[in-house]
């Protein structure tokens, strides 16, 4: 029996097992509201802007030049696996940084970037 088969169950029990329409027609639904409301969002004047309260790894992956900005004030441990689960805000509250200056800071940096 394979990890796969444990997880999710063998590919027989899986042929065999009853679908609820409903459900997946709702989860669609969800689905396509979510990346809607995502791409409305990126409309809105300064969705690039950085705040507090966004996950450090995210700010890396959306705008990868941050991360030696980062490192510069201390952070020496974004690539860490708490940098997944930890906001910009926590993160310099750890550090003992103004979370509030480093964030001006990174949105001043890329505005240079997008001039």
């Amino acid at each position: 029996m394979s990890l796969r088969d444990i997880l999710f169950g063998s590919e027989e029990e899986l042929a065999n097992a009853p679908v609820n329409e409903e459900a997946e027609k709702a989860g669609a639904e969800a689905a396509a509201k979510a990346m809607s409301d995502e791409a409305q969002e990126d409309k809105k004047e300064g969705a690039d802007l950085i705040t507090t309260d966004m996950l450090v790894g995210e700010i890396i992956a959306k705008h990868p030049s941050t991360a030696s900005f980062l490192m510069d004030c201390g952070m020496e441990c974004i690539f860490c696996p708490a940098s997944q689960m930890e906001t910009l805000g926590e993160a310099c509250a750890v550090h003992g940084i103004d979370g509030d200056e480093i964030c001006a800071a990174l949105n001043e940096k890329l505005e240079e970037y997008k001039d």
